[in-house]
């Protein structure tokens, strides 16, 4: 039993496969773009990229990083330019402490002197936690004050409770198929677009539902297809690269906001 994982040895391949999708972050830059505090406080240079416009910079916390998958795929086809500024548990707030961050102020703080020095068009600002909200909203000002960047929030992920995963492979073992690709079990109801959207567009802000576009009346995304790529999150929160594809494609045109359009050169 023990050498067997207990019972793995009996379920499908295909939900043994979804049930252990894991964090898949190459894509997020980790170590480069994708800080982790504890231990990292310099962005490489790979994190903007150069004489590219639009210039679209990403702001955030490991959800964000998430992102990067989809966008980089985006990019390809629209040619605008990336900048990567995440964080691991960092929201993009100012003048605040993050609860058991220690190094996220300082690296806000980092991150808005490199955001004044590139002049982004557009601005992300994705992983915000609703008690700083008065903080993202003194984030916002400031961007829009200092630069001539469209500054965009995208609202919080559909939240699994314990993981996307795990959700699949309870589904199975109680119904002997494969989790439904919408379901409302197991997410948790407390994103909050409404309060974020009510504190930050008076701002300044243009506001983008990513619950929206993941979740429907017959529930929230758990898959694209039938593969374990196919799962939309690694575990509570964080997009998989199918996921991230998936939001991305759905939501690229109101980020650019027609500031540029497909091309078959955009790749070169």
């Amino acid at each position: 039993m023990v050498e067997n994982a207990g019972f793995d040895f009996r379920l499908p391949a295909d939900i043994r496969a979804m049930a252990g999708v894991t964090t898949q972050a190459d894509k997020w830059r980790v170590h480069r773009c994708m800080l982790d505090l504890a231990h990292e406080a310099t962005y490489a240079d790979e994190c903007v990229d150069r004489n590219r416009r639009p210039l679209l910079l990403v702001w955030g916390d490991s959800s964000a990083g998430a992102l990067m998958p989809g966008l980089l795929e985006a990019q390809q086809k629209r040619g605008f330019g990336l900048a990567q500024f995440t964080a691991s548990a960092c929201t993009p707030a100012l003048d605040v402490d993050i609860a058991g961050v220690p190094n996220c102020r300082a690296n806000n703080d980092r991150v808005l002197a490199r955001v004044l020095q590139i002049k982004p068009d557009i601005v992300l600002l994705h992983g915000i936690q609703a008690k700083y909200l008065d903080h993202v909203a003194e984030a916002i000002t400031m961007l829009k004050r200092e630069t001539n960047a469209r500054v965009v929030v995208l609202g919080a992920m559909p939240i699994w409770d314990r993981g996307l995963p795990n959700e699949v492979l309870r589904y199975y073992l109680l119904h002997h198929r494969l989790v439904p690709e919408r379901t409302f079990d197991a997410v948790l109801h407390h994103w909050k677009d409404a309060e974020i959207r009510d504190a930050l567009v008076p701002q300044g802000a243009e506001f983008i539902s990513a619950s929206d576009v993941l979740c429907n009346a017959e529930g929230c995304l758990t898959r694209i297809g039938g593969q374990a790529s196919d799962v939309t999150a690694s575990d509570a929160v964080h997009l998989t690269e199918k996921g991230s594809v998936f939001l991305v494609d759905a939501i690229i045109d109101r980020l650019l906001d027609g500031q540029t359009a497909p091309t078959a050169a955009a790749a070169h």
